[in-house]
């Protein structure tokens, strides 16, 4: 099948849609994970690349067992958790040093600008440039995190899937199998942020009214202040957790069709792509 985004992103949308209950399920378990500090958050990734690794099996027609896929990427907790965070630096530093280096030459070239027209009226021309020059910047930001997070998007689903491969590896081997399909991969994590916007939106509208009327009806300010934290946490905090839970297993759907589609192309898998009813 042709590496195009909205196959992929469709194909995604189908796995996500034929295994919600068992992807969803493992992904409203990982959230609560997050609470343990280290320990919660490396079992936060290894269940994202459990569920990666089930949808790439479902993808390539050789579904796996939960418990299978379980076992396998339990052992692999801690390269899942040391991926991220080397992910994690490895963006924010190139971008802090990137955002950095533009914001100081754009300050420069601002503040000649003004110094020319110092002597003269305000000008509306200097406004504008201004205006457009942050928006580029910004901009220009943004892009450079999508096509970052693109080059090491499958990290997970090579340590979820493959064997005897560490976090370096995987990250060396992520960034050698996106060369050359990045922008395309830039342009499905666009469409896919474009789908999840409205329900993210939605998400947080929702919680904002439950937190505001929790608030209300509850009164932080009581002289038991202690019961009000009890009662927020364990009605609020299972209700984030869940509208939480209803993206992540799309993300790995799609994360796991891209690594099945670059596999095939790059190394010739050998297996067609199921027909996902697109």
């Amino acid at each position: 099948m042709e590496f195009s985004v909205g196959n992929i992103v469709s194909a995604g949308l189908r796995i996500y849609r034929d295994r919600f209950k068992t992807y969803y399920g493992l992904a409203f378990k990982a959230y609560w994970w997050i609470l343990v500090p280290i320990y919660g958050w490396a079992k936060f990734a290894a269940i994202s690349g459990q569920i990666s690794r089930l949808a790439f099996n479902e993808v390539r027609e050789q579904p796996e067992a939960v418990k299978d896929a379980e076992r396998h990427v339990m052992r692999r907790m801690w390269d899942f958790f040391f991926a991220g965070i080397s992910i994690g630096l490895i963006i924010f530093g190139i971008l802090f040093i990137s955002f950095f280096i533009l914001g100081i030459i754009f300050s420069i070239v601002v503040a000649a600008v003004v110094d020319v027209g110092a002597n003269q009226q305000p000008n509306i021309g200097i406004i504008i440039f201004v205006g457009l020059g942050g928006f580029v910047i910004v901009s220009l930001f943004l892009l450079g995190y999508i096509w970052l997070y693109s080059r090491f998007a499958i990290v997970e689903l090579l340590i979820a899937v493959e064997e005897n491969i560490g976090a370096t590896n995987a990250i060396s081997r992520s960034w050698n199998l996106t060369q050359g399909f990045v922008w395309r991969l830039v342009g499905v994590f666009t469409v896919a942020f474009l789908i999840t916007l409205p329900i993210s939106i939605i998400i947080q509208i929702v919680s904002r009214i439950l937190q505001l009327a929790f608030t209300l009806l509850l009164n932080p300010d009581a002289p038991n202040p202690g019961l009000f934290l009890l009662l927020y946490y364990s009605i609020l905090l299972p209700i984030s957790f869940a509208s939480g839970a209803l993206l992540v297993p799309f993300w790995q759907t799609v994360k796991a069709v891209i690594y099945y589609d670059l596999l095939t192309r790059k190394e010739g898998l050998g297996l067609e792509m199921r027909d996902p009813g697109l």
